[in-house]
């Protein structure tokens, strides 16, 4: 069976199971028998997961101090961490993590690397990421929860701009990649050696993966219907744009990007009217970026 990206699933089982998107998370998490950790965010977790699940809390909570002294805004976001028993089926399968539109963030507690490879549909680049975690010196372990943790804040992103910021994304692609933006900030200051095990991660997919669509308006226009392997590749172009744009422009481009779309545009932008807003100081950054994804090129 082909596999697709999946968060399109998520509304589905709001109908299918009759909650509303309020508290279709709340709804299913009381039929699990999980553990808490309070403070600034609340988090429930598996028992078995115990220390992935205060790890990724330590993790979230440091970010939303972080972002909350920088922009003066308050979080209001619960996590939680499921095992492969707990996990909520229901909605997705095991091995994805999301933000469910209000205020909880979904994150599995880990797989292992054969589970990894075949859920995010890397089983044909598996020699290709063995041999460059070991030229690099680093496990598939070490890869894999230093993805996850990224994904956490890649989440938290996507609340922020949703729930706090005066930002609205145009468009799928530009929602991804500012989320990605947001998670690299934090990151690039605060946790280098997360960044380190996805950017080879991300290094190697872009490089090794085959895509079938390239172009952001495919990205756009089939989105859920993406094969999630093709959806990761992407995912990994946007990290790397998020990257340059931190390092060219550091941790201001955020209110760049409000101001380029605030959530009282409903302007329907094309692609290119889209660079010329993201590329601020117009020094064509985001232009090479478009070809350079859009053409496959590989990254050094």
């Amino acid at each position: 069976m082909k596999k697709y990206f999946l968060f399109a699933s998520i509304f589905l089982a709001v109908v299918n199971y009759g909650f509303s998107q309020d508290n279709i998370i709340d709804s299913l998490l009381k039929t699990r028998k999980l553990d808490s950790i309070s403070g600034k965010v609340k988090m429930y977790y598996s028992p078995s997961s115990e220390v992935v699940a205060k790890q990724l809390h330590d993790l979230v909570t440091d970010a939303i101090e972080y972002y909350e002294k920088k922009y003066g805004t308050t979080f209001k976001i619960k996590m939680v961490v499921l095992d492969s028993m707990d996990w909520l089926h229901e909605i997705i399968p095991y091995g994805y993590v999301f933000y469910d539109g209000t205020d909880w963030l979904v994150l599995n507690s880990g797989m292992t690397y054969q589970n990894f490879k075949s859920t995010y549909g890397f089983d044909n680049i598996s020699l290709s990421l063995d041999s460059s975690f070991k030229a690099n010196k680093i496990s598939a372990s070490q890869v894999i929860y230093a993805r996850l943790k990224f994904l956490s804040l890649h989440e938290l992103g996507h609340y922020f701009i949703h729930n706090l910021s005066n930002a609205k994304s145009p468009n799928h692609w530009t929602d991804e990649f500012i989320a990605w933006y947001f998670a690299n900030e934090y990151v690039s200051a605060k946790q280098r050696e997360i960044k380190r095990g996805f950017d080879i991660f991300c290094r190697t997919i872009v490089n090794c993966f085959s895509p079938q669509q390239t172009t952001l308006n495919s990205f756009n226009e089939l989105y859920s219907k993406i094969k999630i392997g093709n959806f990761a590749w992407y995912h990994s172009r946007f990290y790397f744009l998020a990257d340059l744009l931190n390092k060219t422009y550091g941790p201001t481009y955020l209110r760049s990007y409000q101001n380029a779309f605030p959530k009282n545009d409903n302007t329907d932008y094309t692609v290119d009217q889209i660079i010329k807003s993201l590329d601020e100081k117009r020094t064509g950054i985001l232009k090479r970026w478009v070809s350079a994804t859009e053409s496959n090129s590989k990254i050094n």
